[in-house]
């Protein structure tokens, strides 16, 4: 018998017949860019500093794929939380434990003495990931379909929320560590913009402009644009 109508068998408790697929994954949750982070050191330095966070979180590392432009794809996966679902049906009361997790994919590239790290996580229903519209090219393809209940209380926890959370809170953890070797981030400075010049000769801005014909308005916009040529030419031979 397939995955997913065992699935199907287990969950068909959960609601009254009515149930349907779950797709999210963190980038429901969490937008692309977010997920990217550029680390000091090699990919092996990026690699044992996302073991140790992911570890302590409960994931831990089931596969490693290598890539052929050097590139490296880890799997990090776990469980979060057992729930039962009690019915009851002709006066006989049964329950049914389906356990909640995720798994973490994390492709580490190297860049010169830098390594881009890539997350994507998703939920997994006793052991199975589900599918995700928001899928990166870099991760293995959806098996199955997982479905469940729509009126079940644990497809609040398989919305993406948790793992965009758990990716958040490495970035974070990784920017608070005082330690700057490597496996810590990158850090840029954002880029600073100028804003463009205020001409201080605004014509219409001057007070005889209420009241001045054409032609003195006309000499008061030669004025104010050759104040502010002088303006850009002081600027210039700074």
């Amino acid at each position: 018998m397939k995955t997913h109508e065992l699935a199907l068998m287990g969950l068909m408790v959960l609601s009254t017949g009515c149930f349907d697929v779950i797709r999210s994954s963190s980038q429901t949750q969490l937008p692309e860019k977010q997920s990217h982070f550029v680390l000091m050191g090699t990919t092996d330095d990026a690699a044992r500093r996302f073991s140790e966070l992911l570890s302590k979180r409960g994931f831990q590392v089931t596969d490693r794929q290598k890539r052929k432009n050097g590139a490296t794809l880890y799997v990090f996966k776990g469980q979060r939380a057992a729930l039962t679902t009690v019915t009851s049906t002709n006066r006989v009361v049964s329950g049914t434990t389906n356990t909640v997790g995720s798994t973490f994919y994390v492709l580490l590239t190297p860049e010169g003495d830098t390594t881009k790290a890539q997350l994507f996580g998703k939920p997994t229903l006793n052991g199975n990931e589900v599918c995700s519209d928001e899928h990166p090219v870099w991760v293995p393809a959806c098996v199955e379909d997982v479905y469940a209940g729509v009126a079940w209380d644990g497809r609040e926890q398989m919305t993406g929320r948790e793992e965009a959370e758990t990716i958040r809170g490495m970035l974070l953890e990784m920017e608070l560590s005082a330690s700057s070797g490597p496996g810590s981030p990158v850090v840029t400075a954002e880029p600073q913009t100028t804003e463009p010049a205020q001409p201080t000769c605004v014509a219409s801005e001057l007070p005889e402009w209420k009241t001045a014909n054409a032609v003195e308005k006309k000499k008061l916009l030669e004025r104010c644009r050759q104040e502010s040529k002088d303006e850009a030419q002081a600027v210039d031979s700074r």
